[in-house]
């Protein structure tokens, strides 16, 4: 009697466990801007619109009908937070030009951990275009990333060596770390690749500064423009970070 009162009781408050609670996606498109293009009609210039697939879509949805949430792309910035479901079911992106329909081939499908906020760096080989890009994830929360710490992040398909004054390290394809800073010290990076005669190449000379409550990252990824002069590209951008979590009592 009992056992059949507690089930009853069960029932009536649903007895389904909740699902994993909902997160933030960032997408970060890498990349560069295709040269700028004009023409002159009747004596009026005129900006053309670069060739299709030479820059992301200007923006991208997320869901369907009336529901869809749409996301706009630049490159080199983080988009806007965009709200996905906690679970291990792929989020999927289509061009927001192209027809709504579940049939056609999605412009980007994310991989994102359970749970956790998510930042997703996406970009496109060199030679190809922006309509097939690949992506890889981090974990954006703020305990993966908190205030006073910097990502480095190397997207080249060979080793990049940095130097931190007097620390030098090399990060492999693919990887990255995450190193804390002292806030208010300017950090002097120089980072170079290794070239096709095995030499390390020096391609950027800057530094890192953190304000209080402010985290950084650092992406090294291929140059994909007409005949850029140097293969590697980095982008770097501070941000506050978001406020730890209050420790359960």
């Amino acid at each position: 009697m009992v056992l059949a009162m507690a089930l009853g009781h069960a029932q009536e408050g649903g007895g389904v466990p909740p699902g994993p609670p909902p997160r933030g996606l960032r997408l970060l498109p890498l990349g560069e801007p295709p040269p700028f293009r004009q023409e002159v009609r009747d004596g009026v210039r005129y900006e053309l619109e670069p060739a299709l697939g030479s820059i992301p879509p200007r923006q991208i949805r997320f869901g369907a009908g009336a529901a869809a949430t749409l996301v706009r792309l630049n490159l080199g910035r983080a988009s806007e937070v965009l709200k996905i479901p906690g679970g291990s079911d792929p989020v999927v992106f289509r061009d927001a030009t192209a027809p709504d329909d579940p049939a056609l081939r999605p412009w980007l499908t994310i991989i994102a951990p359970d749970t956790g906020n998510v930042l997703a760096v996406i970009w496109r080989e060199p030679g190809s275009r922006w309509n097939l890009p690949r992506s890889l994830v981090f974990a954006d929360s703020a305990a993966a990333l908190p205030a006073g710490s910097l990502r480095i992040v190397n997207l080249l398909p060979v080793e990049a060596a940095l130097v931190f004054g007097d620390n030098r390290l090399i990060l492999q394809p693919g990887k990255s770390l995450v190193k804390s800073l002292s806030v208010g010290t300017d950090l002097a990076i120089q980072i170079a690749f290794k070239n096709s005669s095995g030499q390390y190449q020096s391609f950027y000379s800057g530094a890192v500064l953190l304000n209080p409550n402010e985290r950084a990252q650092i992406f090294i990824h291929r140059a994909d423009g007409e005949k850029p002069r140097c293969p590697a590209k980095v982008v770097i951008f501070n941000e506050i970070a978001p406020p730890l979590p209050n420790p359960q009592p």
